[in-house]
């Protein structure tokens, strides 16, 4: 909002503006006005759409990032439960030495 001539106007784009200008001041003034103003202006709208979707796009790839670290605390962690589990329960039998192959394998 803005005071013109002792009036409230609500402003909240250039055609608001150009508006208020061509009411106020004159139809010449304000195509002058949309002359500067409203190219520039399109061109950096454009501009600023086109940041908004690679933030976006960022912001997916980070959420992405973050499901993947956690699956793998969530792998490590039932890693070190199978190695907690193989060493309580090594006894020499064909399984455990199985068990014991296996955790070889995939162990960090």
């Amino acid at each position: 909002m803005v005071m013109i001539n002792g009036n409230w106007e609500k402003v909240k784009d250039l055609s608001d503006i150009l508006r208020v200008v061509s009411e106020n001041i004159g139809d010449e003034f304000a195509k002058k006005v949309e002359e500067i103003c409203g190219e520039p202006s399109k061109e950096l709208y454009a501009a600023y759409q086109e940041l908004e979707n690679e933030k976006d796009e960022l912001e997916q790839r980070c959420n992405d990032y973050d499901d993947i670290l956690k699956s793998l605390d969530y792998l490590n962690e039932q890693i070190d439960k199978l190695e907690s589990y193989i060493d309580e329960n090594k006894d020499g039998t064909d399984f455990m030495e199985g068990m014991i192959k296996a955790f070889e394998m995939i162990e960090r």
